[in-house]
């Protein structure tokens, strides 16, 4: 049957008994090459909005465990939800800016 289809099955050993290497994977994105990574230019952000929001970040982030004590005893409050919402924002805001 391999008669028919040409010969032998790629993954035998070739003529001479000897398997050959396989090929290299070509580099499709510039992470892959480190040449052209460090070609690009790195993007720049503006560091005092970066700033100001990982600030705010901080901020709303120290208002979560009493928020989270008042749900405990049974009482959840709109601003918690909301705040859990401007942090998940600011926070891929932030991964945006530092990590394009």
């Amino acid at each position: 049957m391999l008669q028919i289809l040409g010969g032998t099955p790629p993954w035998t050993p070739g003529p001479t008994g000897q398997q050959t290497a396989p090929k290299p994977a070509e580099n499709r994105f510039p992470v892959d090459d480190p040449q052209k990574a460090s070609q690009s230019a790195k993007p720049t952000f503006d560091v005092a909005q970066a700033k100001h929001d990982a600030e705010e970040l901080a901020k709303l982030a120290e208002e979560i465990p009493s928020g989270v004590d008042q749900a405990n005893k049974g009482v959840i409050s709109k601003e918690l939800n909301d705040r859990l919402k401007r942090i998940e924002k600011l926070s891929k805001q932030l991964r945006r800016e530092l990590f394009p």
